[in-house]
């Protein structure tokens, strides 16, 4: 799908239907005719654009034929796009932001919640031939969903770390596994970000006025405070993690400590039962009271090897 902006005098978005001067030119999942036509209107290179759709792309920024490419990573929950997905929930996407002299072009292979409302708001004021500030903006709403997302995350591991204290089901560990990954994801691409952020500072890509480079610093703030807090909730549930993998190892050790102790006693009247069980000729076998005997004799010895066991905690957990 290709939306076209333009900015408003009253520094709204309209959306147009043909490319003007000083438009924003925002593709979700488009198809290559949109592309053709993009690469054709504006004689941007049409790499630019696939390799914006690649989700093996990493955050990087480049330079050519007087077009500047910046790839991100922003956060997406996967299952606004597969509702019956059960794998990772939370993951990353790349998101390409081209400059052209007089065009601005955003592309993302999927839909991103965030871009629409910032194309649908009301209370912020833009001008679409401002593409540095522009680009600034969308970084800082990146920046604020990866916490919104990591928020999240917070949540639903301390959910699944209330239902696993009570059932140690595999369900509940699967999810603190998925979750585990989306941190990963998460974790990566902040990094890679970090790193491409310092490098706009550094480079003369994007020409960034005092303004602009001030609102670089506030961004380059959020996204390294969203790294480190994914960073701390990624030890913190591999902590979890290992803690419960702990707790249920030594659960069943517990259980077969247990199931060895009832077998070793029930082991010792299965022993004599046996023994008089076998057709020869046995002790006693002919005294009057011989049954009561081998059963008292089985009952304290059973008594004797329960209470050794009692003593020794192995029927504690």
């Amino acid at each position: 799908m290709l939306l076209i902006y333009n900015s408003n005098s009253e520094g709204k978005f309209e959306q147009t239907s043909n490319i003007g001067y000083n438009s924003w030119l925002h593709l979700e999942a488009p198809t290559s005719i949109e592309i053709e036509r993009v690469v054709a209107a504006l004689a941007v290179p049409s790499d630019f654009l696939t390799d914006s759709l690649d989700l093996e792309e990493r955050p990087r920024i480049e330079e050519r034929n007087g077009a500047v490419l910046m790839v991100i990573h922003v956060p997406y929950d996967q299952l606004d796009v597969d509702s019956s997905s059960q794998d990772v929930k939370y993951r990353t996407i790349p998101m390409g932001i081209i400059h052209t002299k007089n065009h601005m072009i955003t592309i993302c292979k999927e839909e991103l919640p965030f871009m629409k409302e910032l194309f649908n708001g009301e209370m912020t004021l833009f001008e679409t031939h401002l593409k540095t500030r522009n680009t600034l903006n969308v970084l800082s709403l990146t920046a604020r969903a990866y916490i919104h997302f990591l928020a999240t995350i917070e949540r639903e591991i301390t959910l699944a770390e209330k239902e696993l204290a009570k059932s140690y089901r595999n369900s509940e560990l699967y999810t603190l596994l998925y979750l585990n990954e989306s941190l990963i994801y998460m974790v990566t691409s902040l990094k890679q970000m970090k790193f491409t952020m310092q490098k706009i500072l550094q480079a003369s890509n994007l020409e960034l006025d005092e303004d602009d480079a001030s609102v670089l610093d506030d961004v380059l703030i959020e996204i390294d405070q969203a790294y480190e807090v994914t960073e701390i909730n990624q030890t913190n549930l591999n902590n979890i993690m290992d803690a419960y993998g702990n707790v249920i190892q030594n659960n069943v050790s517990q259980v077969l400590k247990l199931l060895a102790s009832f077998t070793i006693i029930l082991s010792v009247p299965m022993l004599i039962a046996s023994i008089y069980g076998m057709n020869v000729p046995l002790p006693y076998q002919n005294a009057s009271n011989a049954f009561w005997v081998v059963i008292v004799v089985m009952v304290l010895l059973t008594g004797l090897s329960t209470f050794v066991f009692y003593k020794k905690n192995y029927f504690s957990r």
